[in-house]
């Protein structure tokens, strides 16, 4: 899975993405290419990497601004390389491009093998960003030169001079050819800067962290960043929650509307993403275990291109993640309240199977929502709910272990906190109990 296909995922990875701050879209691209990362070594390789930069914009943030200033130069040359690879001779824009590179490359202290790149498009050690070619490559072209500034309108100079050129553009590109691998290696490793910069700076400005691997998934303070900016653009603050879960253990979330459980999913599907991919993460500490594939069903799941039905649509799609569970892939699943656009009686059924079939799967880890009451053997998570406050009962978004799976009824008192019709409220509430009694 590439970044690219997770960036308008329903967990909210959008936000950090556009708050990123990369200097030049080819790192941009980059990023967008970049293969999730599947192995622990390489993921803590990616952010021992990246503590470095994290280190570096604490301890000397004028030299990392004066790096991604520079960084704004980079440019997509990829095109050009390729073409010098594979045997073509290129053009004077073409050669102005490769020298660019080579020289912003070591004004960064980087690709330093490419001095003599440098030296090979400039001759006279002027040291600009500039390219021409320079009277100095050839006595043939300077005399050339001089003649047809002497008589222009001789169409045989002019000819031989263009001649001249286009020997010396090949001259050059033969002798750049050697260099095309590291010229392209060097491309790539600035933009791997310019986003290890942009993450880094972003860790220190949204209060991310770096995360560690382990076989078992343990957050605190974990919050959703774009979801904290909403709420603080209205004056009030993201309450962060703690969670865990592990494979081979399902895990549920209950509690009543509105109680923050649909967001705790997402957050945890955010910080799955970002982990690998190296991201810092929205937490306050975090221990997490990577996964071959992850699968996110939220919301309404309804495809009018296919004409299925929102259930028809959700069962689909968590019918290919167990597939996929069942063909040996390590899979983190997370569900936001299954069957729940179907009726209760069968709602709570497949709930109540879904749990068993997935139950004791060592390759699955499973995070499920829901307002049925289901018995099973794995954990059970509630939201804290409403508490005194005070201004009258606030809602306190905790998720807290317990040992029943009963779902609170806390839809009533909630409506009477958002000011609805007192009237309707308190005949909703007479025949709840009367079913109760």
């Amino acid at each position: 899975m590439k970044f690219r296909e997770i960036v308008e995922s329903p967990c909210g990875i959008r936000y950090l993405f556009d708050e990123l701050g990369l200097q030049s879209g080819y790192a941009r691209k980059v990023l967008l290419d970049r293969e999730m990362m599947v192995d622990p070594d390489r993921i803590d390789a990616a952010y021992a990497s990246l503590r470095k930069y994290f280190d570096l914009v604490l301890s000397d943030r004028r030299r990392v601004e004066d790096m991604r200033f520079r960084l704004q130069g980079l440019r997509d040359i990829s095109g050009t390389l390729a073409s010098l690879a594979g045997g073509a001779t290129l053009d004077e824009i073409e050669f102005f491009e490769i020298k660019h590179l080579a020289m912003l490359a070591q004004s960064l202290s980087m690709g330093t093998e490419l001095e003599t790149v440098i030296d090979i498009l400039d001759p006279d050690g002027l040291r600009i960003g500039t390219f021409y070619l320079y009277d100095s490559y050839s006595v043939a072209l300077r005399q050339l030169r001089d003649a047809v500034e002497q008589d222009p309108d001789d169409s045989q100079l002019q000819e031989d001079l263009a001649n001249e050129e286009d020997r010396l553009k090949k001259v050059i590109s033969d002798k750049l050819r050697p260099y095309a691998a590291s010229l392209q290696q060097t491309l790539r490793e600035l933009a791997d800067l310019d986003i290890s910069l942009a993450q880094a700076i972003q860790m220190h400005v949204e209060g991310l962290i770096l995360p560690s691997s382990g076989s078992a998934t343990t957050i605190t303070g974990m919050f959703h960043p774009g979801v904290r900016a909403a709420l603080r653009a209205k004056g009030r603050e993201f309450q962060p929650v703690d969670f865990a879960f592990e494979r081979g253990v399902p895990a549920t979330v209950i509690g009543a509307n509105m109680g923050g459980k649909t967001v705790a999913l997402k957050t945890l599907c955010m910080l799955q993403y970002l982990y690998q991919f190296g991201f810092g993460l929205p937490a306050v500490s975090a221990v997490m275990t990577p996964f071959d594939e992850i699968r996110f069903c939220i919301g309404d799941e309804q495809d009018e291109k296919t004409g299925l039905s929102s259930f028809a649509a959700e069962m689909q799609r968590i019918d290919r993640a167990v597939a996929v569970v069942e063909k040996g892939g390590k899979v983190l699943l997370l569900v936001d309240e299954p069957a729940r656009t179907t009726n209760p009686v069968e709602g709570t059924a497949l709930v109540a199977a879904l749990l068993q079939r997935l139950a004791d799967k060592p390759n699955l880890a499973l995070v499920m929502t829901t307002h049925y009451t289901v018995e099973h053997a794995g954990q059970c998570w509630r939201v804290q709910g409403l508490l005194p406050g005070t201004k009258g009962r606030r809602m306190d978004y905790r998720l807290v272990r317990t040992a029943s799976h009963e779902v609170p009824h806390e839809a009533l008192n909630i409506a009477r906190e958002l000011g609805i019709d007192a009237q309707w409220i308190d005949l909703a509430d007479t025949i709840m109990k009367r079913q109760y009694e």
